[in-house]
């Protein structure tokens, strides 16, 4: 928006989740991004695809240079990081399609990230975003504006009885096929089975 401060751009970028603001100078701010998740290289390569160039210094920084760090600046990290969540979820498909059920990915840093148990075959959902709220899914505000879908009390992918449905109509699917279609015969009829109450756990229950 027109009239944002520098002071409010820069604390914007430290609200991305992963971002931490380590200098800021009159002739640019460092960024260490080494809890982002993608690494500076890809970042920086994704940004330049959509018109934005930042800088990397070191393998866990990026350089935002002062006349780059703009509106645009923020909205394009903003849509690079959904763009960057899809394609996961896309790779995690083809792989789950080549190997198929993994019920339990113990050595993952991260598990269990929902429930003790929990099938991890659909480690991104392939549903994302459903805008079902049903599932306990809901748009939230994100650390750069707007609203952004958020599936964090959702676990129902994660129930094993469900993300093996969901394996065995993706394997079923014609190439380009309704990915909709497979939603509302799997997992909304689970939800609509139950209420949607039963598959909504807390990560912390």
């Amino acid at each position: 928006m027109p009239g944002d401060s520098t002071d409010t751009l820069i604390e914007e970028l430290g609200n991305i989740r992963g971002f931490r603001v380590i200098a800021s100078e009159p002739q640019h701010v460092l960024v260490d991004i080494r809890d982002f998740g993608m690494d500076a290289s890809e970042l920086i390569a994704r940004l330049l695809q959509r018109g934005v160039r930042v800088h990397e210094c070191g393998d866990n920084c990026i350089r935002i240079d002062a006349d780059a760090l703009d509106r645009k600046l923020i909205d394009v990290i903003a849509s690079s990081i959904k763009a960057w969540g899809q394609d996961l979820a896309r790779r995690n498909i083809e792989d789950v399609l080549k190997g198929g059920i993994c019920v339990g990915r113990r050595d993952c840093e991260y598990y269990p990230c929902h429930f003790e148990g929990q099938d991890c075959t659909f480690c991104f959902c392939p549903f994302y975003p459903c805008n079902d709220e049903r599932t306990g899914g809901r748009y939230v505000e994100s650390s750069t504006g707007g609203m952004v879908w958020s599936c964090v009390d959702c676990t129902i992918i994660h129930e094993p009885d469900v993300a093996q449905e969901v394996l065995t109509e993706l394997m079923a699917l014609e190439p380009g096929g309704d990915m909709q279609a497979v939603f509302q015969k799997t997992v909304a009829r689970h939800l609509s089975d139950d209420g949607g109450t039963d598959h909504v756990r807390k990560h912390h229950d």
